[in-house]
């Protein structure tokens, strides 16, 4: 009795150190040795805090959340949970031991999907279902890559994922722009 007792007791003295602890932090460190911490919603670069987000949205766990260097220059991604709405990358670039935000994009790998051999990211936003049968709202892209320690638009692989997810391109679409439902789409 007393040792059934004595295991049940161990058991609710150790259940805390059981439970899951909710990840918040990151760290990177960078070729030129800069040393990168993500803590809590707060960016801290070679222990100065150099950005810090209004809420702390961001999915620690990402596989997403990385560095980048490219031309000499260091950019920071990370995920941040926009739930309902698709999750956005944000973009921080690296120097003189500050994150510099640079831009928003839609969550997506960091590869390269057109096998130009440079790296690209980005997406489309969900759109809403059109109440015509034969319609839809344009579905518009929108990628980037990285250029000679740039990040710039990839005009042409947006391109190419517009035409082949709503049968047309488009450039300057809006999220209200209807379209012909492309054959062979339900």
């Amino acid at each position: 009795m007393h040792l059934r007792l004595r295991h049940c007791l161990l058991l609710l003295i150790s259940l805390p150190t059981f439970a899951q602890k909710v990840e918040d932090n990151l760290h990177f460190t960078s070729s030129k040795q800069q040393k990168i911490a993500v803590y809590k919603g707060t960016i801290i670069v070679n222990g100065n805090k150099t950005f810090k987000f209004a809420t702390d949205d961001i999915v620690y766990k990402s596989k997403r959340n990385r560095l980048v260097e490219d031309g000499g220059n260091v950019f920071l991604f990370l995920e941040v949970n926009r739930s309902p709405a698709k999750n956005i990358l944000y973009v921080f670039g690296i120097n003189n031991s500050v994150a510099d935000s640079l831009m928003t994009a839609v969550a997506s790998d960091i590869k390269d999907f057109d096998h130009d051999e440079i790296l690209e990211f980005g997406g489309s936003e969900l759109t809403q279902a059109y109440p015509s049968a034969d319609s839809m709202y344009y579905v518009a892209s929108k990628f980037y890559e990285f250029k000679k320690g740039r990040i710039v638009p990839d005009e042409a692989y947006t391109e190419k994922i517009d035409r082949k997810v709503n049968g047309v391109y488009i450039p300057n679409a809006t999220s209200n722009t209807v379209i012909r439902k492309p054959k062979g789409r339900p």
